[in-house]
């Protein structure tokens, strides 16, 4: 039977996303996240699949709308193991090749990349005709750079370490961090593409049922 629509769901596992200054790492975060996603759609008979990327993608459960796929998507994320570097941009633009029919691309990353390569990708996908929605996902410490005394900052990507002290650079650190995500929201915005800013410090069914709530009243205007 056809279904509504397709959607995929495209999870950033590189090495930037196993920061987490609480219980909880992005990347355990987006994984949760993205399965409760994948459930939501099978319920509403839609078919769902998921790809784990990094410079590349790693693995792909292809969409199916049967309740089974729920369980390979579930094995896959927690089979996955987070690789140094991350390309969103080139993921992106091979996915608006590999998506047979129209759908929805879901991307689930902290977009620590290059960004006008990002932007390529999504106008890439856009261009063929496919919804996109972008969870930009930060740790707490990251948004609000609450690091006090001599500090030791850890390159998760192959950038090396860094000792310093935070209070110097806190203004500059949360000034760069604003160009940043408006950087990215901008893009979104101009694209027609939904953007979602996500603190892995709010509970998940917050940010899900936020955002679907946002659409489902955007849908009646």
């Amino acid at each position: 039977a056809e279904t509504n629509f397709v959607a995929n769901l495209l999870v950033d596992g590189s090495g930037s996303m196993t920061y987490g200054s609480g219980k909880i790492s992005k990347l355990e975060y987006v994984k949760y996240m993205a399965a409760s996603m994948a459930y939501l759609i099978t319920d509403q008979s839609d078919s769902v699949g998921v790809g784990v990327f990094d410079g590349e993608v790693q693995r792909y459960v292809p969409p199916k709308s049967s309740k089974s796929v729920i369980n390979d998507i579930s094995r896959e994320l927690e089979n996955t193991v987070p690789h140094p570097r991350t390309d969103v941009g080139a993921v992106l633009s091979n996915f608006a090749h590999r998506m047979a029919r129209r759908g929805v691309v879901m991307l689930f990353s902290d977009m620590l990349d290059n960004t006008e390569a990002f932007i390529e990708g999504i106008n890439h996908l856009r261009y063929r005709g496919h919804n996109v929605v972008v969870f930009h996902t930060l740790d707490p410490f990251e948004i609000e750079f609450p690091f006090k005394g001599t500090s030791r900052f850890v390159g998760l990507e192959d950038d090396g370490d860094l000792v310093t002290q935070p209070d110097r650079l806190r203004d500059n650190y949360l000034k760069e961090l604003e160009i940043f995500i408006s950087g990215i929201r901008d893009a979104c915005t101009k694209a027609e593409v939904d953007y979602v800013l996500v603190n892995t410090a709010e509970p998940i069914e917050n940010v899900l049922s936020g955002y679907l709530l946002q659409r489902a009243l955007e849908n009646r205007k």
